[in-house]
């Protein structure tokens, strides 16, 4: 597994019809803060899961780390926490729209190091996170259309199906023009 990140135009054009779709901050973003993810392969599209930093409401009233759930795993090391990945927040991404992250490109050691532990675990845990994403991909794609559900973690989760159909316009869309994305 390695780490890979979407372009800002997919994510744009993802975002103006599902604002939900966490964003690349690319206003805000300096050179050595990229925004991570995984690969997987569902139902014959790239999936990308996002990571994200640590933040104060993935630790219990008594400072631990929680428990990992149906929509977010934990990078940790013991006590330590480098980050999550965010599987409710996992978009459909076409091949054109993924860029492999260069870990030997980084000019910001500490981060590098950060980036290292947060690869180290996900390699080690590769068979689980595969197993959380095709297992939540299924439950959210088994609520009925517009069906309120009272499961939290389906609530929070993106419609894999509508960002699917997005995928394939913008692939179309793009296509079509003869355009291609380049970084």
């Amino acid at each position: 597994m390695l780490f890979y990140i979407v372009s800002d135009r997919y994510i744009s054009y993802l975002k103006k019809s599902e604002p939900r779709v966490m964003s690349n901050k690319e206003k805000v973003r300096v050179y050595h803060r990229k925004y991570l993810g995984l690969i997987t392969q569902l139902n014959g599209f790239c999936y990308y899961i996002p990571l994200s930093s640590p933040k104060e409401k993935d630790y219990d009233k008594a400072g631990k780390i929680k428990a990992d759930s149906p929509i977010t795993i934990y990078i940790r090391n013991k006590d330590k926490l480098y980050g999550t990945l965010k599987f409710n927040n996992m978009i459909p991404v076409p091949e054109s729209e993924i860029i492999k992250y260069d870990l030997n490109d980084e000019g910001d050691l500490r981060y590098k190091m950060l980036v290292l532990n947060e690869l180290y675990f996900v390699r080690s845990n590769a068979a689980r996170i595969e197993r959380v994403a095709k297992n939540l991909y299924g439950q959210k794609n088994a609520q009925k259309n517009g069906e309120a559900t009272k499961d939290h973690n389906l609530f929070l989760t993106l419609s894999f199906k509508r960002l699917e159909r997005l995928c394939k316009k913008f692939s179309f869309d793009y296509a079509a023009r003869g355009e291609v994305y380049s970084q």
